[in-house]
C-alpha cells in the first residue's frame, strides 16, 4: 500500500514539473536566474530529477 501510494506521489509531482517546465516558450530560458531567486528552474529540475536515480 505505501508502496503505490508513493509512487502515485512521485507520478503526480513530475507531471506537475513536466507541466511546469513546458511553459517555458524558449528552452533555454529554464537556465536564465530571476531576481531574487537562487537557482533557475534548470538546475532545480537537474536537483530534483538527480535525486530520483
Amino acid at each position: 500500500m505505501l508502496i503505490e501510494t508513493l509512487k502515485s506521489l512521485f507520478q503526480r509531482d513530475l507531471n506537475r514539473l513536466r507541466d511546469e517546465i513546458s511553459l517555458y516558450k524558449q528552452e533555454g530560458n529554464i537556465w536564465l536566474i530571476e531576481p531574487n531567486i537562487a537557482n533557475s528552474a534548470g538546475n532545480l529540475c537537474l536537483h530534483l530529477i538527480g535525486n530520483l536515480q
